[in-house]
């Protein structure tokens, strides 16, 4: 398999045609088709089926892409590294970020970089959580930042923190005559939430439960500045994660606390025994500044804790309100001890 092989399937997975792959590529439509064949016998899969008139990928064939994207990528990189390295401009900085931290912290603590103390070219890539976990443990990116709980083996977690989840909505929605909002308030409203039914949204879920709160109709997104966005433009609620929401400021979009703790933990990972260098290091206390200037009543955790914390949050979520607040206010007085 070579690098032009997997640049002619990109090329017919994004032109849904050989024959528009093949004039894309300036190729003969006979030479696309047998580059594919190729391909898929080399794999063993079905990588493209045909709809009617238009060649759609199979299941598959969608899953390949995502890895031939990251393949030509990766080797796109290391060209670019090849000449900073050759013109003396040294190592690029390659970050992996979930979307939220990605949108909210680290522009603003690149931000803070003199130009000259930054490499030729920096990458912030945004990815599942899951995938950030493969681009450190693959040595793809130097640093990630995550929301957790998140597949820690090969992985060191470095930073450690939490910050419970927080009410949104429109200016003069009637939930501003609460400067904490009940969550019993959310009751025959209409909710924007997450789309993952296993992460954020199943403890917002597993909360709202516990309450007894059944929101009116609900939309869902998987990203959280467009959770924002939604409210801002169609004058829905919702329970957002704290660094999107104090990290992203929309204009007449309001955020308050809620009367149920349902912490948001995210952290900092690197690969196991890989040394950070120097710049690195930098960037993680500057995203940690930018979040403790952001976002109140953020905790810092101890990281080697990253696996039972994430799970403590399910029994915290499905907790009455005032064991939520005993385990929340127990949790606080670890982390001052822990500081």
């Amino acid at each position: 398999m070579e690098t032009r092989d997997l640049r002619t399937f990109l090329a017919v997975a994004e032109t849904g045609s050989i024959t528009r792959a093949a004039a894309l590529l300036d190729r003969s439509q006979p030479s696309v088709t047998r580059t594919i064949q190729d391909l898929e016998a080399e794999l063993g899969l079905a990588l493209l089926q045909r709809v009617g008139r238009r060649i759609m990928l199979s299941e598959e064939g969608v899953a390949f892409e995502e890895e031939a994207r990251r393949v030509l990528n990766s080797l796109s990189g290391l060209a670019t590294r090849a000449r900073a390295i050759a013109a003396g401009k040294g190592r690029m900085l390659q970050v992996a970020s979930t979307s939220a931290i990605a949108t909210a912290l680290i522009p603003p603590a690149l931000a803070g970089f003199a130009v000259e103390a930054l490499p030729s070219e920096v990458h912030v890539a945004q990815y599942l959580p899951n995938v950030v976990a493969q681009e450190v443990r693959a040595g793809r990116a130097e640093i990630g930042f995550s929301s957790m709980p998140l597949d820690l083996p090969g992985l060191e977690v470095l930073r450690l923190y939490a910050a419970n989840d927080v009410a949104a909505f429109p200016k003069g929605d009637p939930l501003s005559q609460y400067d904490v909002v009940p969550l019993s308030a959310f009751a025959g409203r209409r909710l924007v939430t997450m789309l993952d039914p296993t992460r954020f949204q199943h403890r917002v879920a597993r909360a709202m439960e516990a309450s007894d709160v059944r929101p009116g109709p609900v939309i869902r997104t998987n990203v959280s500045y467009s959770a924002l966005r939604l409210v801002q433009k169609m004058g829905a609620v919702s329970i957002v994660d704290p660094v999107s929401a104090y990290g992203v400021t929309l204009p007449d979009v309001v955020i308050r606390p809620i009367d149920t703790a349902i912490p948001f933990y995210w952290g900092v990972v690197a690969a196991m025994a890989r040394p950070l260098r120097p710049l690195v290091a930098q960037l993680v206390e500057a995203v940690e500044a930018e979040a403790l200037r952001l976002i109140p009543n953020l905790r810092m955790l101890d990281p080697s804790d990253a696996a039972q914390a994430c799970l403590s949050q399910e029994s915290d979520a499905n907790a009455p309100t005032g064991t939520q607040s005993a385990a929340l206010a127990s949790r606080q007085m670890h982390d001052r001890g822990s500081r």
